[in-house]
């Protein structure tokens, strides 16, 4: 016995359930790791479980059926008919699911969605009563090279309801903690990591300060060997001042801080901007940078800050990757009456395939090893994606090994005042 709000909701999770097993008993091997993985365990729920599952062809033959399904029915002659079984308990008290086996011998016809038969309920005054068993019917494949689908026939007793019902809650609740651990758990660490490139950003600007001056030549005359090591050390407190910056930058991004300051303005002055102050940059390493702008580019609704630092991400990001001699295309063209579009392209070493798809990840190189020709942190598209994703667009990467990385994104045209 119980409550019609509990029922409902009770139902549901039960469809659902039943759905998503009758929707994966397909046999045939899965591609994706995490759907084959969820293909076994509900195949085995139903299979292996206490569920009795027949499947049936049109003649009403088994062509199969699980181990609950033999025990109770069969004692594992699979070739047996249903119509046999139809005659027996609990089949004959479901008139309902009899009578559509019967109807599919006679004209084929299979449901694209899962029926029950059985488990309508019946009121007790304010109480609902829960038949004993029900039949869920529903159109199946099982990887046979025949031209007609057959029909799968599971039995399920509501003792079984309840049991399955109970064990899906708890799964749910100790999901949602583990899940509130986890979101806890990085909060605290966009914290930390924010805290600590404070932190460290003070005691940086004194050290530089210093060097500054000390190389200045204020402080003294300086040796040969000493304005040597300044320039190193200078050189060095700027590498760290820049990934203690971008860190500080990622974090704030995870905790939401990041404020975009979108107004109307053409791309172009940005474009040329960076690619004259990364010039030097490309020239020391006798690479070429191309830009290619678009006739009479529209206005572009950006955050002009941010968008500079997208940019000097992504070209900085093509020059390392470079190989001498090459050369980096800078595109930005119009097309369509409401997106311009902006792209990167260069002729370096590639990402491979599998690593494609993870290189937005913060964190992430896709070269791990202790001689890998650039350094870094793994931070540059992490946090160029979360600024396009504020801009309302998303970084599209394409690459293939030995040719080269194509780095594009749209931005909106602004409304015509």
């Amino acid at each position: 016995m119980v409550t019609g709000d509990f029922f409902g909701v009770f139902l549901s999770l039960i469809v659902l359930l039943v759905v998503a097993a009758f929707s994966v008993i397909n046999l045939r091997p899965q591609s994706d790791e995490g759907s084959e993985e969820l293909t076994n365990l509900v195949l085995q729920f139903f299979y292996e479980g206490d569920f009795p599952t027949a499947i049936i062809d049109r003649s009403l033959k088994i062509c199969h059926a699980n181990k609950t399904f033999n025990q109770r029915f069969l004692q594992e002659q699979h070739s047996r008919f249903m119509e046999d079984l139809l005659e027996q308990e609990p089949f004959v008290s479901c008139q309902e699911a009899c009578q559509y086996i019967k109807n599919y011998k006679a004209s084929g016809q299979i449901p694209e969605q899962p029926l029950f038969f059985g488990i309508t309920p019946m009121f007790d005054g304010d109480k609902l009563v829960i038949p004993s068993n029900c039949f869920v019917i529903r159109r199946v494949s099982t990887g046979e090279n025949s031209a007609e689908p057959k029909l799968g026939i599971s039995l399920v007793g509501t003792g079984l309801f309840y049991s399955a019902l109970e064990e899906l809650t708890q799964s749910i609740a100790q999901k949602e903690s583990n899940l509130q651990e986890l979101q806890e758990l990085d909060r605290l660490k966009s914290e930390f990591l924010a805290t600590l490139s404070h932190e460290l950003k003070t005691p940086l600007v004194s050290i530089t300060g210093y060097l500054d001056l000390i190389a200045s030549q204020k402080m003294g005359p300086l040796t040969e060997k000493q304005e040597r090591a300044l320039r190193i050390s200078l050189r060095n407190t700027s590498h760290l001042n820049n990934m203690i910056s971008s860190i500080l930058n990622f974090a704030r991004m995870e905790a939401g801080k990041l404020r975009f300051d979108l107004i109307n303005h053409k791309i172009q002055p940005n474009i040329n901007d960076i690619v004259d102050s990364l010039r030097p940059m490309a020239d020391k390493r006798n690479i070429s940078l191309q830009v290619q702008l678009g006739n009479s580019l529209p206005v572009v609704v950006i955050d002009t800050d941010l968008i500079h630092r997208v940019l000097s991400n992504l070209i900085e990001n093509a020059i390392k990757f470079s190989q001498p001699d090459s050369v980096i295309f800078i595109k930005a063209e119009q097309i369509s009456d409401t997106q311009v579009k902006v792209e990167v392209k260069d002729q370096g070493c590639g990402i491979p395939a599998d690593k494609l798809d993870k290189i937005k990840a913060p964190f992430f190189q896709a070269d791990k090893s202790d001689t890998r020709p650039t350094g870094g942190l793994g931070l540059g598209l992490a946090i160029t994606e979360k600024i396009l994703v504020g801009h309302g667009t998303t970084l599209s990467i394409t690459s293939e090994e030995g040719k080269g990385t194509t780095c594009s994104f749209i931005l909106k045209v602004a409304a015509p005042r």
